[in-house]
């Protein structure tokens, strides 16, 4: 019985193996028919001089009809463009500001603030500051700031990185929304205030969303010449803030405290026990640091300001782009 099994088990082989082959020459049919319908049987007619010859060369004389591959060069020219359109849409301009960096020293660097179309991990709309040689993210690179615009770099994989420009102005939200205009800095409150969409206005202009406001320069400056005019409330203005200490005992800030001037801190969004840490990126560290970024402003060489204060010991940033 045990060599009738090998031989059955012989039999079987020769079986599969005969059905196999006759599996290949079908497939091979098939394709140098379905070859010959594809490129207008030039390629089916080498084979046929192949076989005439001998045992045909699979793929022989395979001549791909002129355009053919364009379809795929197409198609992935679309998924790139696809791609950059996405990372213009990532972000958009909100304003740009001149960093503060030595009292005396003029300012040149120009900061931009980006709104991002993704939310942050805690839900809230997300802004991003950066200067010349940051990453927005992983890829994207600030390249250039100006006054109402900001040139941004792309890595492209190992080809040349892609340069797009994001500017100030009417132009699209980040996601695609539609933004208001903008002229040197993003000019929202009157288009959100005519709309009604404005969070609450006073006597400087319009708080348009939950960090950021937009205020006339005009307003703004009639209330600093109201000051001028009474030097016991420039004292009380100044002793509202007392200096907040870092553990080595050195200024750190500036705290708010109730008393002096309280409307005018409302206005611009500072509550009591707000710490003032720095102006434009510019360490709040003395009174004399204080007095230099207003006379920056004084001067119309401010058209937006960034307060970065710690409120409740969870650092924030309060926006306002003068008008």
């Amino acid at each position: 019985m045990g060599h009738e099994s090998n031989e059955m088990r012989g039999l079987r082989g020769m079986v599969l193996l005969l059905a196999a082959l006759g599996v290949l020459t079908a497939a091979w049919t098939g394709w140098t028919g379905w070859r010959a319908g594809l490129f207008g049987g030039r390629g089916a007619g080498a084979g046929t001089a192949g076989a005439g010859r001998g045992a045909a060369v699979p793929f022989a004389g395979l001549t791909v009809a002129p355009g053919s591959w364009g379809v795929f060069r197409a198609e992935a020219a679309k998924a790139k463009q696809a791609a950059a359109g996405d990372a213009e849409r990532e972000f958009r301009l909100a304003g740009t500001f001149l960093v503060l960096r030595r009292v005396g020293e003029t300012p040149h660097e120009q900061c931009a603030i980006f709104d991002a179309a993704a939310k942050g991990p805690d839900g809230k709309a997300r802004q991003v500051l950066a200067t010349a040689g940051e990453e927005l993210r992983p890829g994207l690179r600030v390249k250039r700031v100006e006054r109402d615009l900001a040139v941004l770099e792309e890595a492209d994989g190992d080809g040349p990185a892609r340069e797009f420009t994001l500017r100030l102005g009417p132009a699209k939200a980040a996601g695609g929304a539609d933004a208001a205009p903008a002229e040197g800095a993003a000019d929202a409150a009157a288009v959100a205030a005519a709309a009604g969409t404005a969070l609450e206005t006073n006597r400087f202009g319009s708080r348009i969303a939950e960090w950021r406001w937009e205020f006339s320069r005009d307003a703004v400056m009639d209330y600093y010449r109201e000051m001028m005019e009474s030097p016991e409330r420039v004292s009380e203005l100044f002793v509202a803030m007392t200096p907040d200490r870092d553990e080595r005992g050195k200024i750190a800030g500036y705290r708010l405290n109730p008393g002096g001037e309280d409307a005018f801190y409302r206005d611009v969004g500072l509550l009591p026990g707000d710490v003032v840490r720095r102006v434009n990126s510019f360490n709040m560290t003395s009174r004399k640091r204080a007095e230099y970024f207003i006379g920056e402003f004084v001067q119309g060489r401010l058209g937006t300001v960034v307060l970065d204060i710690e409120r409740e010991g969870q650092p924030e940033k309060l926006i306002y782009f003068i008008r």
